[in-house]
């Protein structure tokens, strides 16, 4: 049995076990039901049986240390050095997303290709510490000032150049540190962002909402409420007043429903009043606050180094459209010379995708569209 808050209602399910592996039963959300199977799943590979088992490092930041896997080549004396930096939420060293070990296959193809790599835990993760949430854009930069000091410096070591790679929103802290460490010799954006993360989560509310059950209207307002909670929270004004003015309209909202589809979500008030509590909860942490309103572009126009940029043509969570040309148009204002490359078949995570929507992520092979870490690779050893 399990139960969980769906966003609208509670999901649930109730099964037994059939086998060692197998537990079938039943999923219900409002007063929809139907069969609903678990299945043990087990990873094809292990990381440590992709890449080798690599050098396990614990880097001290301060209080903080910062667990993380080195890669190096076999045989190369001096091999550049790709510092790979996570995205949202806090993640393990793998960057793991429905199976798909991101950074360890990249790892693995980086170290076939004669390019050393060094992935890390998130703070509060596998062998990280501190707290992922309290940590601040500056802190998660640090982060990774240190990790770099400490390769660099690292008994033994001899890397021909360092390269920091940041996916998704880890381009904002790879970007921070490009602009500052001059350690950097290059920086690689991997489905990043070129604006704020207030503008990011502008288009993917737009997008969740897109399926015609509200209007235009009604969805554009929503965010506006959302983006004055934001905004509420940043400078200390009525979060109270904020907070009602957005579960209103969202009431009213849900007010325009079906009337079955308002029976399934169960108590109307104490929903909105949920929701626009976790809205709060998740635009007060540290990390959050120090993203919302925080410009990448400024970074990047400060950039004087080779910068690689990567989309994907299908990415529905950092869109080409939204983010490409703030980002193309802050390149342009630097003294970088970068590249920009669009996988047209790729989503967010550079599988080969049909649609791109995150719920199709699973469903999809654990690995990336073709020729992808080659591009990487030749763009590393040609710049």
């Amino acid at each position: 049995f399990f139960t969980f808050f769906t966003g609208q209602g509670n999901g649930v399910f109730e099964g037994v076990m059939k086998t060692d592996s197998t537990i079938e039963g039943t999923y219900s959300q409002g007063s929809f039901s139907f069969p609903f199977d678990l299945k043990r799943q087990m990873a094809k590979n292990k990381p440590e049986e992709l890449i080798g088992a690599g050098t396990e490092l614990i880097i001290p930041n301060g209080e903080v240390e910062i667990g993380g896997t080195l890669v190096v080549p076999e045989g190369e004396v001096l091999a550049p050095l790709v510092v790979l930096i996570s995205g949202s939420g806090a993640q393990n060293r793998d960057s793991e997303v429905f199976g798909f070990k991101i950074f360890a296959e990249l790892a693995r193809q980086f170290k076939e290709q004669g390019i050393a790599s060094f992935r890390y835990d998130d703070r509060q993760v596998g062998k990280s510490s501190g707290s992922f949430s309290e940590a601040t854009l500056e802190m998660l930069s640090d982060d990774v000032n240190a990790i770099i000091e400490h390769l660099v410096n690292m008994e033994g070591a001899n890397f021909s150049e360092i390269i920091v790679l940041g996916h998704s929103q880890g381009g904002v802290v790879a970007g921070k540190v490009a602009a500052q460490n001059t350690w950097v010799d290059k920086v690689i954006f991997m489905a990043s962002t070129g604006v704020s993360l207030k503008e990011i989560l502008r288009f993917q509310v737009s997008q969740a909402y897109n399926s015609g059950t509200y209007s235009k209207a009604d969805i554009e307002e929503e965010i506006n409420y959302r983006e004055q909670l934001m905004e509420a929270i940043r400078d200390e004004g009525d979060i109270q007043l904020a907070k009602e003015k957005y579960a209103n309209h969202y009431k009213k909202m849900i007010g325009s429903l079906p009337a079955s589809q308002r029976a399934a979500l169960g108590d109307v008030d104490k929903l909105v009043v949920r929701q626009a509590n976790q809205l709060e909860a998740a635009y007060s942490s540290p990390q959050m606050q120090s993203l919302l309103f925080y410009d990448p572009a400024d970074d990047l126009r400060k950039l004087e180094i080779p910068a690689l940029v990567l989309f994907g043509g299908k990415d529905t969570q950092v869109a080409e459209g939204l983010n490409r040309p703030p980002l193309e148009s802050a390149l342009n204002r630097s003294n970088s010379n970068y590249f920009i490359k669009i996988f047209p078949e790729a989503n967010h995570l550079f599988q080969k995708a049909n649609t791109g929507q995150v719920d199709e992520y699973s469903m999809l092979e654990a690995q990336f569209v073709e020729n992808f870490s080659d591009y990487i690779s030749t763009w590393i050893k040609e710049n």
